[in-house]
């Protein structure tokens, strides 16, 4: 699939590698099929053992490796990002957190091509992520889109462009909205990186007067690494929150989930008019996903039950 346009999926790393190995591993599985596309990763500064290693394998697997020297956990994300923006050559660009396993097999990577060349005037990003059933109620959307089985959605009541990315925008689109702030106070809260991003965001829309939207496919592609509390393991300075294991149901260290086949799942899910939530496309392989009594997706709160581990 030459042919088709090149696209850049990048993915940012900070100390935690079990789910380095199965974001990266599990989407070039899922994009077998699509051969015109460039692997980045970013790591930022990590100490995790292991982490050093995996990455030279990456190296000589032909990806383009960056590590940042020294931490600096209040603009080391936004850091990551501008280096993918300065560093990527794809014709459409995908910065990813590295926390998030894909579990579609096939096709959809095509589809996300095409329906950006289609309706690139009016598209901001299009996300990956399954979303809480909850969240997905919740949402306006226009009608489906797209010419394949596989339908797209415009969702009215998000921001056209993700600031913190994990999203597909195009090159050209990354470039002007280009860069993100490095001189943050947090990662978080207000003064961050990505707040000050989608206010620019914002300016750019109307300062251009443009009418762009965020979209998300019918069908998500990739699923957020989760543990059976709901929370996952979060990077916060020198210490890592939350239960954090590498795959129990795969020896080779990459699914946390299953992978479905793109056409059985497309056919599954024909005409839905709403995105397929996470309840519905989830299925763990050798642990218990966290859902409750009403198989609703708990999202766990802050605990003090949750003990930083130094790193």
């Amino acid at each position: 699939m030459s042919e088709l346009p090149k696209v850049t999926f990048a993915f940012v790393n900070c100390n935690r590698l079990h789910y380095l190995k199965s974001c990266v591993e599990s989407f070039l599985q899922c994009t077998e099929d699509y051969d015109n596309k460039e692997i980045i990763v970013v790591d930022n500064a990590s100490t995790e053992e292991g982490t050093s290693e995996y990455l030279e394998d990456l190296r000589q697997r032909g990806f383009k490796v960056f590590v940042q020297e020294q931490r600096d956990p209040a603009n080391e994300y936004a850091k990551a990002l501008n280096l993918i923006a300065e560093n990527s050559t794809g014709e459409y660009v995908a910065p990813i957190p590295a926390d998030v396993q894909f579990v579609v097999k096939g096709g959809w990577l095509q589809e996300y091509v095409e329906f950006f060349k289609k309706y690139e005037d009016t598209t901001g990003c299009i996300s990956f992520d399954a979303q809480r059933r909850i969240r997905n109620s919740m949402g306006r959307y226009s009608n489906l889109l797209g010419d394949g089985d596989f339908k797209f959605l415009y969702h009215f009541n998000r921001n056209p462009i993700m600031g913190a990315m994990n999203c597909m925008v195009t090159k050209e689109m990354l470039d002007t909205i280009y860069p993100w702030e490095v001189t943050n106070e947090a990662h978080e809260g207000g003064q961050d990186s990505e707040t000050k991003m989608l206010k620019r965001v914002e300016e750019l829309v109307k300062s251009k007067n443009m009418t762009i939207f965020y979209s998300a496919p019918v069908i998500p592609v990739s699923i957020g690494i989760f543990n059976d509390k709901g929370g996952n393991a979060r990077v916060r300075g020198n210490l890592r929150f939350g239960d954090y294991w590498s795959p129990p149901g795969d020896e080779t260290g990459v699914c946390y989930y299953k992978i479905h086949d793109f056409d059985t799942i497309v056919k599954e899910h024909l005409d839905q008019p709403h995105p397929v939530s996470i309840e519905d496309v989830s299925e763990a392989l050798e642990w218990s996903l966290p859902v409750d009594e009403k198989g609703h997706w708990i999202k766990l709160k802050d605990s003090p039950d949750i003990v930083g581990v130094e790193i």
